[in-house]
């Protein structure tokens, strides 16, 4: 894959880049695009010296970050065939985040997670091409050499097998109270 301009980021990707020391590095290799939940909740985000947290509204205001925000009723759209077990394990602001990227698909935005949940659901979307692993959003923006010890959630296979996953409960309906194929 090509590197994407637009990057949509989930909370524990924000909170691995401020970990590893690449916060920075990031938001200049991309155009980082947030959930508003994700920066409502930012200040319960523990920065690398475990003292302060993370102030994704400063990042905001100083242009470095970009406020993505739906409605409650674009959420309710995006899940409502989803099983209510299923969707029980998405957090808020990947519940957000994954219905921006059903609205914002064609324009490019690429949503970055570690959380299998999510990425399973991005694949029961359809949505497999705008998604991709922290691992190789670090490696397009050439940010990987500086990272060592990223666990299996961040890595690319992982998101891949995931992906996969979710597009084959999207064919089966698994996971579904009504087949997205179905309609």
């Amino acid at each position: 894959m090509n590197k994407p301009k637009l990057l949509l980021l989930d909370a524990d990707v924000i909170v691995f880049a401020h970990q590893f020391g690449v916060w920075a590095g990031l938001v200049s290799a991309y155009e980082v695009h947030v959930p508003a939940t994700v920066i409502e909740e930012a200040k319960f985000f523990i920065s690398k010296d475990g003292r302060k947290s993370i102030d994704l509204k400063a990042d905001e205001a100083a242009g470095r970050i970009r406020r993505l925000e739906t409605t409650a009723t674009r959420i309710f759209e995006t899940f409502k065939d989803f099983e209510p077990t299923f969707l029980a394990a998405l957090h808020d602001g990947e519940k957000e985040a994954i219905a921006i990227l059903m609205t914002e698909a064609e324009s490019g935005l690429v949503f970055c997670t570690g959380d299998i949940i999510a990425v399973q659901s991005v694949g029961m979307l359809g949505l497999c091409e705008s998604c991709l692993s922290f691992e190789e959003v670090l490696r397009l923006a050439g940010l990987l050499k500086l990272v060592s010890g990223l666990g299996p959630p961040l890595r690319k296979s992982t998101t891949e097998f995931h992906l996969e996953k979710g597009k084959t409960r999207r064919t089966t309906g698994e996971c579904f109270t009504k087949s997205p194929l179905s309609r």
